[in-house]
């Protein structure tokens, strides 16, 4: 190689950037700022007291076995922390599914926020996503509720013709997917009433394909 070709090739490989990485932008405003430990701890703490919470909930409120003889009591006695509750068994139903979807919502909850917490990600902005999350899934869960035993359960139907297992398992999977349930809500909805145009301040759902870390968390 003579010299002059060789002083070319130093001049292309000077002349050439190294690639630089792409960082996703970090958005700018109100609760952008990190979250530190004391926000951790409490944000942790809170959902995982809400969790032993409605699990306790759960096994307090669950209807005790039909008797084998004989039709089961419409209402009976549930001990919940300091108070003794006379509730029938449609009102039982109703708080399993509530908590049961909550729950579903807290396991939705406590994967994401300690994913954030590992990849040193969580920002305030997100913090009442975690607080109000159960209280979605709670209600959500008892909408789904209201539909099913609405549309496929007799007026007359009472809580030994249904399962309680079943309706815990459904309230707990829409507390976890919460946006997939309000996906299927909307079809229902859309099918039996109109839809409606969409108004000009409507902002599509970001991902976090296309906004980074900040989009939303998981």
């Amino acid at each position: 190689m003579t010299e002059e070709e060789i002083t070319t090739t130093v001049e292309e490989t000077e002349g050439k950037e190294e690639p630089k990485e792409t960082v996703a932008p970090r958005r700018i405003g109100v609760g952008a700022s990190l979250v530190g430990p004391v926000g951790i701890v409490l944000i942790t703490a809170y959902l995982i007291l809400a969790a032993v919470f409605l699990l306790y909930g759960v096994v307090q409120f669950w209807p005790p076995p039909a008797p084998a003889s004989g039709a089961a009591p419409t209402s009976s006695a549930v001990a919940f922390l300091f108070w003794t509750l006379s509730v029938s068994d449609e009102v039982r139903l109703i708080f399993i599914v509530a908590m049961a979807g909550a729950l579903g919502s807290l396991v939705h909850a406590l994967r994401s926020l300690y994913w954030y917490i590992g990849n040193r990600e969580l920002v305030f902005s997100w913090l009442a996503m975690y607080v109000l999350l159960p209280f979605v899934g709670s209600t959500l869960a008892l909408v789904f509720y209201f539909v099913i035993r609405g549309g496929f359960f007799s007026p007359e139907a009472t809580i030994q013709q249904t399962s309680p297992f079943g309706f815990a398992g459904l309230s707990g999977l829409i507390g976890m997917f919460t946006e997939q349930a309000v996906l299927k809500l909307k079809e229902v909805a859309e099918t039996l009433l109109a839809s409606t145009q969409k108004g000009a301040d409507h902002v599509s759902a970001v991902t976090e394909e296309n906004t980074g870390a900040e989009a939303k968390p998981q």
